[in-house]
């Protein structure tokens, strides 16, 4: 009897340790995750570059861009530029960047929306830029900040029509806030050029390449880790970072873009996205292209497709004002 009850207690005691070990190395890669994809690289402004600095400064100085600073309700400082049209408008389209980038990105896309007779808003993004926040959460607490900036542009313009195009990391912010759009219609369309459908399934084919986990570890076992090392510090998970289940809940009109050779988020996950949508949507795809190049590979072709997107958009809105007269 004595032997029992010392084996069983040493049977216990092995397993413990060994709970023990596996929770504590999955919890070290987990956190190993979570710092490469919501802490450090959040700042690096990799696309950043004199010229659109240049850029902004002209405009700030002879065109009456300004730069706007409102707080988030999740308790930091968000910054972004207001882009009046020159011939004055109700029309305003939010823009918003991708990982790594800023708000000068935005500028590349100007020309587009104010000959389109827009004003544009560029906004950093949390943690990005010159906004606050200490993480990225890939669009779960976006969407919320997100949110708000749609209140500043309606403060500014009760009845004008507003947009959001996001690229990347923008995109999936964007498409996670046509769920929450849902109870007041606020956003009349949505442009997503290389969204992810869901964070975890765009992530796992470069995990193990790229974060280095040790052993070889299947991507599956550490991800739950992962999502409780996100809760654990910024009370978010990587879980709520799917855009295929916002989507599927949302009626506002989409256009999806996607580069066909992106190899970051397969050109696939557009399909799926829009496949999943249930409201207005329509997607083009660009040959060559990689991820967020689409624009930069056939601006003539980009241009068109957002134009044609926007007016259908118009002419529906137009078809139910009338039908409510």
């Amino acid at each position: 009897m004595i032997n029992y009850f010392k084996w069983r207690r040493l049977l216990l005691i092995v397993v413990l340790v060994i709970g023990l070990a596996v929770n504590g190395a999955g919890l070290y890669l987990g956190n190993i995750i979570y710092n490469e994809m919501s802490v450090r690289h959040t700042r690096e402004n990799a696309h950043n570059n004199a010229r659109l600095q240049q850029i902004m400064e002209i405009g700030k100085k002879d065109r009456q861009w300004t730069d706007v600073t409102i707080s988030s309700r999740l308790g930091y400082t968000l910054k972004g530029t207001y882009l009046p049209n020159a011939t004055p408008t109700e029309k305003t389209l939010i823009f918003l960047h991708g990982f790594t980038e800023n708000r000068l990105v935005g500028l590349n896309y100007r020309n587009l929306y104010l000959n389109s007779g827009f004003n544009l808003l560029l906004v950093d993004s949390r943690d990005h830029g010159e906004s606050g926040g200490e993480s990225v959460t890939w669009g779960v607490y976006e969407k919320q900040d997100l949110d708000q900036w749609v209140d500043w542009v309606r403060q500014r313009f009760p009845v004008g029509m507003i947009g959001v195009h996001g690229v990347s990391l923008g995109a999936a912010t964007a498409l996670l806030h046509s769920e929450q759009n849902e109870v007041n219609r606020r956003v009349s369309f949505y442009i997503a050029d290389s969204a992810y459908s869901d964070f975890g399934a765009m992530l796992a084919p470069h995990a193990e390449a790229r974060l280095h986990l040790a052993g070889n570890i299947p991507f599956r076992y550490v991800w739950p880790y992962a999502n409780a090392v996100a809760y654990i510090k910024s009370r978010f998970t990587f879980y709520e970072a799917s855009p295929i289940r916002a989507v599927s809940h949302a009626t506002t009109p989409i256009l999806f873009i996607h580069g066909e050779s992106d190899k970051l988020v397969p050109v696939m996950m557009a399909q799926d996205l829009y496949n999943a949508a249930q409201g207005p949507r329509e997607i083009y795809t660009f040959p060559q292209a990689g991820h967020v190049s689409s624009f930069y590979s056939d601006r003539v072709r980009y241009s068109r497709v957002v134009n044609g997107f926007i007016q259908s958009v118009e002419s529906e809105l137009k078809a139910e004002r009338l039908n409510r007269t």
